[in-house]
């Protein structure tokens, strides 16, 4: 059994409901296909930069999604270890970006979303069909291939499984994976935050803590564990109230506690996953299949709403699908690297506890505490509002020269051996996060073919993709299988 349509999406999660109401012009005839009955029923991002946010609005998308009981999030606050004073970042600081970012829960979000795409004209979303496998007509994709074995053909196909996608290894797309800790993801119920209305994170323990409100009197807990302190669920239980919770100030210590008392949390594997190409002749990949970093910055959701922006215009107004596609890898990685970039540089210097990274933490509070230019500077490129990979160069330069300054001139005390030793700290572990964004700023400045690194390949072919029709097909090459998918803590 074969079936035909323009477009195919495989994953029904948040990129891929998005983008098929994205797509849906009438013309199109869009299948949505999603392997599982009901909603993932593991946590997932929850929290949206207002960039993001004014995607949704553009689809139509943020006023069902606010029916459905989400909340409009106004900026960051950075608590530090032992401070009471939290450094506050509010998005309306920035200029002529949107002032709330938002929530909700992920479970919620995706039947809302799901529910929104079914309802567009050209599109059908089908739950309970696992692809099992990418169709090819010589080097083009031509459309999926079912668990049941129904073929479905189409002019283009784009992949929205996620972080741990099999059909990007299927598709022999390279990939550089890296666990760099885990999530212990809590509910806290009847709470309040010391920041009202903002996303908090909190510092001092053996990893940062993020902290945001989904809904009315509702926070929820992503709390950073060191990959070589999970021992065991209840071992991390355990570390969360004696390491973790001294340092949430109240309300919401009591009721992270009561939360734990409640129920065990739920445990994720953060990780780093990088491709340099995430399109080939009749294929792209979507959010986190073309990549993700560490969730501190909260960063993934808007960098998915991002690859749907770009990936929707560009089907608009390329006379070809390829020539779309090579365009969307080129505006993809220029945002999503920045992203990267400034995701991993946070969780480095927010998570270490040697004297240089303290001293670049307390160089960023004073920044950010001396000027609301300083502010609206670095919660626009946290946001994603400033979308340049300069932009967070120059915030990091203003921050590390400040710290180092600040050493040198003896303002935080200590002998001249000390804080010599200090400064190489600090030198040292900043030159890794600046050498890979010049990297970054180079192979963006490069003329570009179609790879996301900057090095020439063959472009795809810039015929018009036909419909795909009945005829011989090869499986996708399938490189030797990779280890992704970590091992949860034992329960």
């Amino acid at each position: 059994m074969s079936t035909s349509w323009d477009v195919i999406i495989a994953g029904g999660g948040f990129a891929g409901s998005t983008l098929a109401a994205a797509l849906a012009n009438g013309n199109r005839r869009v299948l949505l296909l999603e392997a599982r009955s009901g909603p993932d029923p593991r946590f997932r991002g929850e929290l949206i930069h207002p960039p993001g946010v004014s995607v949704l609005e553009r689809l139509g998308l943020l006023g069902p999604l606010d029916r459905a009981g989400g909340f409009h999030v106004t900026g960051f606050a950075v608590i530090p270890a032992g401070d009471p004073d939290a450094v506050v970042l509010p998005y309306g600081e920035v200029e002529g970006g949107r002032p709330r970012g938002f929530a909700i829960d992920h479970r919620e979000m995706i039947a809302v979303l799901r529910q929104e795409a079914a309802q567009r004209p050209g599109v059908e979303v089908r739950t309970g069909q696992r692809v099992a496998e990418i169709l090819r007509e010589g080097d083009r994709v031509v459309g999926v291939r079912t668990a049941d074995g129904t073929e479905h053909r189409a002019a283009l196909t784009v992949v929205a499984e996620g972080r741990h996608s099999k059909l990007r290894s299927a598709a022999g797309f390279r990939e550089e994976s890296r666990l760099l800790s885990w999530t212990a993801a809590l509910l806290v119920k009847d709470t309040t935050l010391p920041q009202p209305g903002c996303g908090h994170v909190i510092l001092g323990a053996p990893g940062p803590i993020l902290a945001y409100p989904i809904g009315r009197n509702e926070v929820r807990m992503c709390i950073d564990v060191p990959s070589d302190l999970t021992k065991g669920r209840d071992a991390v239980v355990e570390l969360l109230r004696t390491r973790y919770a001294p340092l949430v100030p109240e309300p919401l210590r009591s009721g992270m506690l009561a939360s734990l008392d409640a129920e065990a949390p739920e445990m994720c594997a953060n990780h780093a996953i990088y491709t340099s190409e995430c399109v080939q002749p009749g294929l792209a990949l979507l959010g986190d299949s073309a990549g993700c970093s560490h969730p501190l910055a909260a960063s993934g959701m808007t960098v998915v709403l991002s690859d749907v922006r770009i990936l929707a215009e560009e089907l608009a107004q390329k006379a070809t699908i390829d020539e779309a596609l090579a365009a969307y890898q080129r505006r993809r990685y220029r945002f999503a690297r920045g992203r990267e970039v400034l995701s991993d540089a946070l969780f480095e210097v927010f998570r270490a506890a040697d004297a240089g990274n303290n001293a670049l933490r307390e160089g960023m509070y004073r920044y950010w505490r001396g000027s609301r230019r300083a502010r609206a500077a670095s919660v626009g490129v946290l946001s994603g509002h400033d979308e340049r990979v300069v932009g967070f160069v120059a915030e990091y330069l203003r921050v590390f020269f400040g710290t180092t300054g600040h050493i040198l001139l003896a303002r935080g005390g200590g002998s001249l051996r000390e804080r010599l030793g200090c400064l190489d700290l600090a030198v040292r572990s900043s030159w890794a996060r600046m050498d890979r964004a010049f990297k970054i700023l180079y192979q963006n400045m490069r003329p570009r073919t179609g790879t996301a690194d900057g090095q020439r390949a063959a472009p795809p072919s810039r015929s018009a993709a036909p419909k795909a029709s009945p005829g011989s097909e090869r499986k996708a090459q399938r490189p030797e299988p990779e280890s992704r998918a970590a091992t949860p803590p034992a329960a």
